[in-house]
């Protein structure tokens, strides 16, 4: 059972409760209705500077962004949730200014007589008795016209973490725009920001209304709870997982975004584990089970909020979980999706989302998806002691506290967390995109529970010489399976056998091509073996020295070889083009030029040797 850390209590808790409860009832007081028939500001009704569509009228409730390239005019309402309008009528406008319609009527009134009776004598009296719908749409087409173009796409931004353009971290809950500027509060209605436009949707959490310290944070009750799972990396990987929290809030803020993969089997505690995230971040994060690509990015949006799926099992002959695993590999560094419609037209989406994912068995994943993922291994848990698993995640407080922590750290994180890990890691030889994996998931863990509880864990942080050995030692197995992209194409090609070679022994392309080295084949045999697949070998003296494979850009063996994998349809001649010069000799010379099977081919030319060498130093 986990040990209960106290989290925030006492007097600060009680201010933070009572200003819940304070802004909760002035966002419930509703508008004042006024008379239309009456001045405002001494301006009487439909005699605003300007009336009726030369331009808006004053303290007009709707903003106008403007044109998008198609022509729809583009407008936030009163509410401040935005519209796309193709087409003007009563309901749209009236749409638009809702609750305040009295201020519709009284900006663009159209005048009628009404029958009353004043001192027993009846009279006719002019009146508002509805709108001129025509010259309002006039005058919001005008304003839309003094904008600039609008790209929803690239412009839009919905809820969850963003940065501005001097550093800010902005958090954006559907109807309140926050940010923290020297551990206080401060909120905004969605508006036009900068050149992004965030606008108001359903809401999501708000900040605890109290700074929260590390020694207080519920982070430190959380990772006391992961510490009870059987992880490969016990030192190491509670701490990734309390870091991605803080980067599911960060969002769409942060230059990367890691991906955290639990791995196991039953028993292990992943659901468990889904289940204490998902409390942990309840109101924010969208919990999946065997999901799709296509169900993730339809309720994303414009959101920068994280994403659980559980179950992201590896499935024969179904490609359900690898186009997951590419939404979030796009969704890394904030990239965009383009999507066809039923109508002919194209969608794109911008995804900005962290991703948690779980599986016993993960689907099959390139490099450029394992160096974007923190992957962790559980094993089976000991319940020898008959003591059931208590979690201790309060729904209603944990995720506005670690929330208000980011508000209030995010400056500290920027400035000085993530540039230390940074420099720590990269001293050690960790590659970039193994920095802001790591790097970020661990700067963000120490910002929610300090140094102290990470020493606590077993992670050297003090001491940075050992840190940045400890995390080298804990990702080797994944750096060693992160590979170039020519040297997976080369793999496949040596791993490859032989099917129709005639003396029954279906030897490999890489085992034919080592007997050559060893001396155990001669050179003439070798070229007869591998011509049965469209490949070629060069005599020692003919470019480098050393024997040499000629790889040809077609032939139907070597086509079939290739066939199933990334690099068929001559693929693999580019690709394998990307190697270092002094491995994959490319030119347009004779020596290039190669016969194979009877018929003269250009090649590229593997120095087998130096191939030899690369993979030794690897």
């Amino acid at each position: 059972m986990a040990k209960k850390v106290q989290t925030q209590t006492g007097a600060r808790a009680i201010r933070a409760i009572f200003e819940d409860q304070r802004r909760s009832l002035e966002d419930e007081k509703p508008p004042e209705w006024q008379d239309p028939h009456l001045p405002r500001d001494g301006v009487l009704p439909g005699k605003w500077p300007g009336h009726p569509f030369a331009a808006l009228p004053p303290d007009c409730p709707i903003k106008v962004i403007g044109f998008d390239v198609e022509g729809a005019t583009w407008c936030l309402t009163s509410l401040g949730y935005l519209r796309k309008i193709e087409k003007f009528d009563a309901t749209t406008i009236a749409g638009l200014f809702s609750p305040y319609t009295d201020f519709l009527q009284w900006a663009w009134p159209a005048w009628g007589e009404m029958k009353i009776i004043e001192d027993g004598v009846e009279k006719k009296k002019q009146v508002i008795k509805r709108i001129e719908v025509q010259q309002c749409a006039l005058a919001i087409q005008t304003e839309a016209g003094r904008k600039t173009v609008f790209d929803a796409h690239t412009q839009h931004r919905g809820r969850g973490g963003w940065e501005d353009s001097q550093g800010n971290f902005l958090w954006h809950s559907g109807g309140w725009l926050w940010k923290s500027e020297n551990n206080k509060l401060i909120r905004a209605r969605p508006a036009m920001h900068e050149k992004f436009l965030y606008t108001r949707d359903r809401s999501t959490i708000e900040p605890w209304s109290a700074p929260v310290t590390a020694d207080e944070s519920p982070a430190r009750r959380i990772l006391d709870d992961l510490k009870t799972w059987n992880w490969q990396r016990p030192y190491l990987d509670p701490l990734l997982v309390v870091g991605w929290l803080a980067t599911a809030i960060m969002g769409g803020a942060l230059k990367a975004r890691p991906i955290v993969f639990t791995t196991g089997g039953k028993g292990v505690g992943k659901s468990t584990m889904h289940e204490l995230v998902r409390n942990t971040l309840d109101g924010m994060v969208t919990s999946a089970v065997d999901t799709t690509a296509a169900g993730i990015y339809q309720k994303a949006r414009h959101d920068a909020l994280p994403f659980l799926v559980d179950e992201l099992e590896s499935k024969p002959g179904s490609h359900k979980s690898q186009s997951v695993i590419e939404l979030a590999r796009v969704a890394y560094t904030g990239g965009d999706i383009a999507r066809g419609g039923a109508d002919h037209e194209g969608t794109t989406f911008r995804m900005h989302s962290s991703f948690f994912f779980s599986a016993i068995n993960p689907p099959p994943m390139g490099s450029q998806d394992k160096s974007r993922m923190a992957i962790l291994n559980l094993s089976r848990l000991d319940k020898s002691d008959g003591i059931g698993r208590k979690l201790l995640a309060s729904i209603e407080t944990d995720g506005r506290m670690l929330l208000r922590q980011v508000l209030d750290g995010w400056r500290e994180f920027q400035d000085r967390l993530l540039p230390d890990y940074w420099q720590i890691l990269q001293a050690q030889g960790l590659d970039s995109r193994g920095i802001d994996t790591y790097g970020t998931l661990l700067a963000s863990a120490e910002l929610l529970v300090g140094p102290e509880a990470m020493e606590d864990c077993g992670l050297a942080v003090t001491d940075q010489n050992r840190l940045g050995e400890i995390v080298m030692e804990a990702t080797a197995l994944e750096r060693n399976e992160d590979i170039d992209n020519w040297h997976r194409c080369m793999n496949i090609l040596l791993d490859s056998t032989i099917d129709a070679w005639r003396d029954g022994i279906k030897p490999t392309i890489g085992s034919v091509c080592e007997r050559l080295l060893m001396g155990e084949y001669d050179l003439q045999p070798t070229r007869e073996r591998l011509a049965l697949v469209n490949l070629g070998m060069t005599n020692k003296d003919h470019v480098s020295g050393n024997y040499c494979l000629a790889v040809p850009k077609d032939g139907p063996m070597l086509a079939h070889l290739f066939a199933g994998t990334e690099f068929h349809q001559s693929v693999w001649f580019d690709a394998l083009k990307q190697a270092p010069p002094y491995i994959v000799r490319r030119g347009d010379g004779s020596k290039h030029k190669f016969k194979i099977g009877g018929v003269t081919k250009h090649c590229l030319l593997i120095d087998l040797t130096e191939f030899q060498k690369h993979t030794s130093d690897i």
